[in-house]
């Protein structure tokens, strides 16, 4: 079933203009699309533009902004910032990080008429795109597996370890990152945060804490890691593996990180909060 967005999305194409073609001159075929052979797409603008749908209620047509910038970065950034603070303004707790990481991800569908959906009260959001759509979901999430290309790298990192820290993060959160096919080819992301999701029963301790930079550092690894031990951090930081593991020791001790018993460490939700104040 079409929906109001759909209708509404159909209607801006076929009110924006199109060339005359002269008698006797047949319509050329479109050129490939930028982007799918490796090469930077162009920055999407007018009808192409990413739009950002709010559903405020379920039962009322959704607000819809364009979003529109200069060049590919900017556009990301954007992204990602309207989609935040739409979010939160629903009250929503989506981390920005997650979004940053998606928004990145879009490179790879080169922005082919992307849709981004925020539902019940910020706590769900849709990105779909209908780009060349994600072939292998369980390797996508695996870390180390990447399509960008050297010129996409020159955006992003393309390193493989965005869906994957999206989804590890989110799983701090109780919340959930899943991909299906999109209607007419392209992807669906679809964060859920769990509904209700209760209180703390005292207040966050994140925002009292006052960290060194090399303890930031180390949170940020832990967070890209997944989990990680003193030696990696030590080589990650140029550090000795004794100056690494007294940091993991005080991090732990602050409550922001906790022991995987293996001489490993990961993130807190404490921790993960504490950086999306930060960063």
């Amino acid at each position: 079933m079409e929906s109001f967005l759909d209708r509404l999305l159909a209607d801006e194409r076929a009110a924006a203009p199109q060339p005359a073609l002269q008698a006797g001159v047949t319509a050329a075929a479109p050129p490939a699309r930028p982007g799918l052979d490796g090469e930077l797409p162009n920055v999407p603008l007018g009808p192409e533009a990413p739009r950002i749908a709010i559903y405020d209620t379920l039962t009322s047509p959704p607000r819809v902004i364009a979003v529109e910038e200069g060049d590919l970065p900017a556009l990301i950034a954007s992204l990602a910032e309207k989609t935040y603070h739409y979010c939160r303004e629903q009250g929503g707790q989506i981390p920005y990080t997650v979004l940053q990481e998606l928004m990145e991800n879009l490179l790879h569908a080169c922005f082919r008429d992307v849709v981004i959906t925020i539902l019940d009260n910020g706590q769900t959001i849709r990105i779909s795109d209908h780009g060349p759509g994600v072939d292998d979901k369980d390797r996508a999430f695996q870390p180390g597996f990447t399509t960008a290309t050297a010129l996409q790298r020159q955006i992003i990192r393309g390193v493989g370890s965005g869906l994957p820290v999206a989804r590890e993060s989110l799983q701090f959160l109780r919340g959930v990152l899943t991909v299906d096919d999109n209607l007419g080819g392209g992807a669906v992301f679809t964060i859920k945060m769990a509904a209700h999701a209760p209180e703390p029963a005292a207040k966050p301790r994140a925002p009292e804490i006052e960290l060194t930079t090399r303890q930031t550092k180390v949170l940020v690894l832990l967070m890209e890691f997944g989990s990680s031990g003193p030696t990696a951090i030590a080589k990650e930081l140029d550090i000795s593996s004794a100056t690494a593991f007294r940091e993991l020791v005080v991090l732990q001790d602050m409550g922001l990180i906790h022991s995987l018993g293996d001489g490993k460490r990961a993130l807190r939700e404490e921790g993960l909060r504490l950086l999306e104040s930060i960063l």
